[in-house]
């Protein structure tokens, strides 16, 4: 049990130093989007890719029912941290570096990508209910991302920024040596070794940080299975806790980044822009091509496998605390109360699971 808890920890710790160089590479090569954009496009697809890894590594490696019940765990588990606690772990931060009491959400944005996210989790819960794990909800699921994305350039597209050009593009970094970078998983560091960023590099320092990621993403799947069966626990509540939140790590770093550089659109956009990538990519993706590749029309959920109704019921749940949550967010801005409230949402959302999964 302690080994699969230091690799679990070591898994996460890998996911988060990693995603650090990947914001540096990703906020490079998306510098001349605008506000808003970025956040719910380039950060989240590629933040949120730690959710779709665990979703395929548990549904091939497990396979059926039991293995997508632990990827659907993560993604669900994933969404409503991001959308409880990213924001409210962002505006703490600001709170107690700062001293802002408030921190201002766009409500355009809030309303556009909460409105849509709670559409995306009425369309899963909708697609599950009647239809089961399908080949048609799979293909519905990437569709609708597919509008969203085309939504988010039509709406936020229209004004431009006073982006800096590449040869004012500069990162500062601290005096590392090599053995430090090596330690805190500096991929950026070890790539550009004070010199500057460019396309090539970028890209090169996107490509090994999302390795890392990817190898940090199964030892987190493998040992979160081993964990679950050592501790007796169901592994839908293990994933939905542990691996989720180890998972959620990039969009956590990403929006209080974000937060910081008092990019707030970005930051909020980033959260919800995951959530609605995580339901349909992260269960849409790897449901589609699991069942192309099985020649398979739908997953049977005819065995006696528990979690069967746990699939259902947290997705009606997702929804149930997406809406108040989100509408918290849409008429007023965070301060201290508001977000110790989406926190207890958050906390409440975790112990019914629990004794779901029991």
């Amino acid at each position: 049990m302690i080994l699969s808890l230091a690799i679990i920890f070591f898994s996460a710790y890998l996911i988060w130093k990693s995603s650090e160089s990947f914001d540096i590479a990703s906020s490079y090569l998306t510098r001349n989007l605008n506000d808003g954009i970025k956040g719910p496009t380039i950060n989240a697809i590629a933040s949120s890719l730690p959710e779709l890894l665990i979703s395929f590594i548990f549904l091939f490696y497990i396979g059926d029912i039991e293995g997508f019940s632990a990827g659907y765990a993560v993604i669900i588990g994933s969404s409503i941290f991001n959308i409880a606690i990213i924001p409210t772990i962002s505006f703490f931060i600001i709170f107690y570096r700062e001293g802002i009491p408030l921190f201002p959400t766009d409500k355009n944005i809030i309303q556009q990508d909460g409105l849509l996210l709670i559409i995306t989790e009425i369309a899963l819960l909708m697609g599950l209910y009647f239809g089961g794990i399908s080949i048609y909800l799979a293909s519905i699921l990437i569709i609708l991302y597919l509008i969203y994305i085309i939504l988010i350039f039509k709406k936020r597209n229209a004004t431009s920024l006073d982006c800096k050009s590449k040869k004012d593009y500069r990162i500062n970094f601290e005096n590392t040596t090599f053995i430090n970078n090596i330690l805190n998983i500096n991929v950026a560091g070890l790539i550009l070794n004070k010199s500057k960023i460019n396309t090539w590099k970028a890209i090169l320092i996107l490509i090994i940080s999302l390795s890392v990621i990817s190898f940090a993403c199964k030892e987190l799947a493998t040992n979160s299975e081993h964990l679950s069966k050592q501790l007796n626990l169901n592994l839908f509540f293990i994933t939905f806790f542990i691996a989720a939140v180890s998972s959620s790590l990039p969009d956590t770093i990403l929006s209080i980044k974000d937060a910081k550089n008092k990019k707030y659109k970005d930051a909020f956009s980033n959260a919800y822009g995951s959530n609605i990538f995580d339901i349909c990519i992260g269960i849409g993706l790897p449901v589609l091509i699991y069942l192309l590749v099985n020649d398979l029309d739908s997953i049977s959920t005819n065995s006696a496998n528990s979690n069967n109704n746990i699939i259902l019921i947290s997705s009606f749940l997702l929804i149930l605390f997406s809406v108040p949550i989100t509408l918290i967010y849409w008429f007023k801005d965070l301060n201290f109360k508001r977000s110790l409230l989406i926190i207890s949402f958050y906390f409440c959302f975790l112990g019914i699971i629990y004794f779901l999964s029991l």
